[in-house]
């Protein structure tokens, strides 16, 4: 029953945080003239501060599963592709585990931006013949 709980407050938190970060995008639209670039920046930037606060409070508190699967995999998670990499980037150093947080970014960064290219590469090749 908890499991049931928790994956509709995800599916919840995820709905808000998609939403949201569908109207940042028309608001930078409407502001801007260009949506993808600097919304999905916003988003970005905004969610992993949001993400980087609620890491600090919850890591004080001990009753937080409901809030983190609502808040940090709903929410946070709809709303920004960059917060549970980050928080997971932080989380690694915070630990003192510096060299391996380096190395997860870095490999992160490299291997997404390539994966990227691979598929754009293959579907053009592959697909769209």
């Amino acid at each position: 029953m908890m499991m049931l709980k928790l994956s509709l407050l995800v599916a919840a938190g995820g709905a808000i945080g998609a939403v949201t970060r569908f109207w940042v995008g028309k608001l930078m639209v409407s502001s801007f003239g260009v949506a993808s670039l600097w919304g999905t920046l916003a988003v970005n930037v905004v969610g992993c501060f949001l993400a980087g606060v609620f890491l600090a409070w919850s890591n004080m508190r001990s009753d937080t599963l409901e809030l983190r699967a609502l808040v940090m995999v709903g929410f946070l998670g709809g709303l920004t592709t960059f917060s549970a990499f980050s928080v997971d980037a932080i989380t690694l150093w915070m630990r003192g585990e510096e060299r391996f947080a380096t190395f997860y970014v870095l490999l992160s960064l490299l291997t997404s931006v390539l994966a990227v290219a691979v598929g754009v590469l293959v579907t053009r090749r592959f697909v769209l013949v």
